[in-house]
């Protein structure tokens, strides 16, 4: 009965998150009530957004600062995590209604293993999505790839996905955590004067 109340919790906590991965070390409590919603401690909005260095498929590496001027959706995701996978085609739909905007998506591949990474993006990258696909230089096992990423270090990433708005001026203009956050998504873009409708 203990085990089926701790998975109930899961499951209830898991819809009320928008579905968010989060590390395999955290758990939920045993008790059959879900969870309060926690409050994330994201980036605060207004701040300069942190520079990194991130590598492409080929391992060409790109940094924030080169999308300067730019409004730039960043998107942390990972292979292994499906509401990841389920918030891309939405992002897809924007990108492709703003893309003429001077909006750039830059989905960063974290707390993952660069095999798999380019084996997804081998698969889905100009076929299901246009955007930019790149990792988080961070390798090891899970709690080294976790501490050392730039998702963790510079971002304050709780789950994912997370997503972040930063404006033409370098700025955090908004960050989300979930799946499911088109509108969200949409009105922090309007506000920075780009036209999009929710998909």
């Amino acid at each position: 009965m203990m085990h089926r109340s701790k998975y109930l919790s899961l499951a209830i906590a898991s819809v009320a998150l928008g579905a968010t991965c989060f590390a395999p070390a955290q758990s939920a409590p045993a008790t059959g009530i879900a969870p309060r919603m926690p409050k994330f401690n994201l980036v605060a909005t207004g701040v300069k957004a942190p520079d990194f260095t991130v590598y492409t498929p080929d391992d060409q590496p790109v940094s924030l600062s080169q999308f300067k001027g730019k409004v730039v959706i960043l998107d942390f995701w990972a292979t292994w995590c499906g509401p990841c996978k389920v918030s891309m085609p939405g992002l897809e739909k924007i990108y492709s209604q703003v893309k003429g905007q001077g909006v750039v998506v830059l989905s960063v591949n974290t707390w993952d293993q660069k095999p798999d990474f380019k084996t997804w993006v081998a698969k889905n990258s100009g076929v299901n999505y246009q955007f930019t696909f790149v990792r988080d230089p961070a390798e090891g096992d899970h709690a080294t790839i976790r501490k050392e990423s730039i998702a963790k270090r510079l971002y304050k990433v709780p789950g994912i996905p997370t997503m972040y708005v930063i404006g033409r001026d370098g700025k955090i203009a908004a960050g989300f955590v979930g799946s499911g956050n088109e509108a969200n998504l949409t009105e922090a873009l309007g506000k920075l004067g780009i036209k999009t409708v929710t998909p």
